[in-house]
């Protein structure tokens, strides 16, 4: 008699133990799910790729056109910031190495003269305002330029963050 009621005792235990876990589980599911809504749409929401005088009926290409520059000497960060870009919908048109091997801070230079389009840029990069930059070009095809610098390890492209 004692046996059954060991038993019984035991598996409900394990029943309450179970439940418990259920539980637990479904609310830590319930926390990463809130937390990844509210880091996706308010701590880090996307920016657009599009150019900031989309309207404007004399563009032709809606999207900011980006050159993505090595400047910092290591092998294939241009290439991973440029897939880091294409991702979030932006046009890079050339990926290739600057004209200097020793830049400490990456930069984003603003090309075309709206400046708002090299924000975006930076903002999507996670580059400080400070380092965005005018320097009109009227040759230049593209509308920014991204000059990556040895900082490129903490930027967006390098830690993951979307």
């Amino acid at each position: 008699m004692k046996r059954s009621r060991d038993n019984s005792e035991s598996s409900s235990i394990a029943r309450k133990l179970l439940s418990a876990f259920a539980l637990v589980g479904v609310v830590v599911f319930a926390a990463v799910l809130i937390y990844s809504l509210a880091d996706r749409f308010l701590i880090n929401p996307p920016v657009s790729p599009l150019r900031a005088d989309a309207d404007s009926p004399t563009k032709v290409e809606k999207v900011i056109q980006i050159t993505v520059k090595n400047e910092c000497g290591e092998n294939d960060v241009a290439m991973d910031f440029t897939y880091y870009l294409r991702k979030r919908g932006f046009d890079v048109v050339e990926t290739t190495n600057g004209n200097r091997f020793d830049r400490k801070h990456t930069a984003v230079v603003n090309t075309s003269g709206d400046y708002e389009n090299a924000l975006r840029v930076a903002e999507a990069l996670g580059v400080k305002k400070e380092y965005v930059i005018t320097r009109i070009d009227p040759r230049s095809y593209v509308d920014v330029e991204v000059l990556v610098g040895q900082d490129y390890q903490n930027l967006k492209p390098r830690m993951g963050i979307e």
